[in-house]
């Protein structure tokens, strides 16, 4: 009887672990995971003045899209951590403490002063199959402006979703949000960012970084 209980057990042992490999093996994702977040800012012109705004919208699917490669995954009830970052890069240094205010039209924007850097955090409305957000930026102030958008991966590190797990308990090495600006071009990266005089800018902001954080940078006159 104990011989027959035994052999009972390791097949049950057996069979868990194969399904929990079968599990890990159906997940087509792997270890890591690079999400990319669809934004628009408007309007497209490089100068706007004081007291104009810029719109930020947001309008993607639940299935969302990986980066370089052709897979998307199903994303509900998902937290981005998005973050809206405004800097004024007229001289040497970059500047976050700057005159704008912010619209909410659809979602919420937030407001979060770091010990670098004040940020906007953008909120979603969630639907059934889709998110969404638009917002504007008021700019108060003339000056060159470098906006983008953010996510922290390191906030996914303690962050609890089904989309962290290959499976069971293995949780991805690591998860990131890029963001596609569809006003994001090589013309604007080199025509009017690199006008700036900040040097960590210019040293660390490659066109591929730039574009990854849906950078827009624009001129306010008075």
């Amino acid at each position: 009887m104990n011989t027959k209980f035994f052999l009972v057990s390791l097949f049950l042992i057996g069979a868990l672990t194969l399904n929990g490999c079968k599990n890990c093996e159906s997940d087509e994702y792997g270890d890591e995971l690079e999400l990319i977040v669809p934004i628009e800012t408007a309007p497209s012109s490089e100068t706007i003045r004081v007291g104009d705004t810029l719109w930020i919208t947001a309008n993607f699917d639940k299935e969302v899209m990986l980066k370089d490669r052709p897979l998307s995954i199903r994303l509900d009830d998902f937290n981005f951590f998005t973050e809206i970052v405004v800097s004024e890069i007229t001289d040497t240094s970059e500047h976050f403490s700057v005159e704008i205010e912010t619209i909410e039209d659809v979602g919420q924007i937030s407001f979060l002063p770091l010990q670098t850097a004040l940020t906007y955090p953008v909120f979603y409305e969630e639907r059934e199959d889709a998110y969404h957000f638009r917002g504007g930026i008021v700019f108060n102030q003339e000056g060159l402006f470098f906006v983008n958008l953010n996510t922290q991966p390191l906030l996914y590190e303690s962050y609890e979703h089904p989309a962290m797990y290959q499976c069971e308990d293995k949780r991805r090495r690591s998860v990131r949000v890029c963001y596609a600006n569809a006003s994001t071009s090589v013309e604007n990266y080199e025509n009017v960012f690199l006008q700036t005089n900040v040097d960590y800018l210019l040293e660390l902001m490659d066109y591929e970084r730039y574009a990854s954080i849906g950078a827009f940078t624009l001129r306010v006159v008075p």
